[in-house]
């Protein structure tokens, strides 16, 4: 009976052991998203916002990266500096869209500016743009008859001008050069 009534107590004591360990970690978590609620909330706000688009982005920047990296490998030219490049597009990519962020949600007078919006997506535009192109050129260094080249002439079309309008001009060069 001493036994039973020893590891009855044993059983409760770890029960009440583990109770407090959950209540602990429910109390841990809670003060973190305490701490970070506010700063993510200030993120949010100040810094950046739109994380759709930042998904799409990273699924371009990580294809261009592996397709340029079977490039490199495919033809023995790997270079280790090439991989602090990668650091640097994502710095210039994040600043510019905390600009466009910021240009279309800061006010004046407690007004947004009108075309700050525009700015936004011209800025996030482009840089999707940017990215497709450097995707479909290494992928045309892997294989040119697989990458249709007038995609190409009006992507890089509209990375100059801005504008789809030059599609014309930039097709009938393609003419020419074949």
């Amino acid at each position: 009976m001493a036994d039973a009534i020893k590891s009855h107590s044993l059983m409760n004591a770890h029960l009440l052991q583990r109770s407090a360990q959950i209540i602990t970690d429910i109390f841990d978590k809670s003060k973190w998203a305490f701490l970070l609620t506010p700063v993510f909330m200030f993120f949010q706000t100040y810094i950046f916002n739109d994380f759709d688009y930042l998904k799409w982005l990273v699924v371009l920047i990580a294809l261009d990266t592996a397709l340029g990296f079977g490039l490199a490998i495919g033809r023995r030219e790997i270079d280790k500096d090439r991989f602090g490049d990668i650091l640097i597009k994502i710095i210039v990519y994040s600043s510019c869209l905390v600009v466009g962020h910021v240009l279309e949600n800061f006010t004046v007078s407690g007004d947004t500016i009108p075309g700050g919006d525009y700015m936004k997506l011209l800025i996030y535009v482009a840089i999707i743009i940017k990215e497709a192109i450097s995707v479909l050129d290494n992928a045309g260094k892997i294989s040119k008859k697989l990458v249709p080249q007038f995609i190409l002439a009006r992507l890089k079309g509209f990375d100059e001008t801005g504008d789809f309008k030059n599609f014309k001009d930039a097709k009938s060069n393609q003419d020419t050069k074949s």
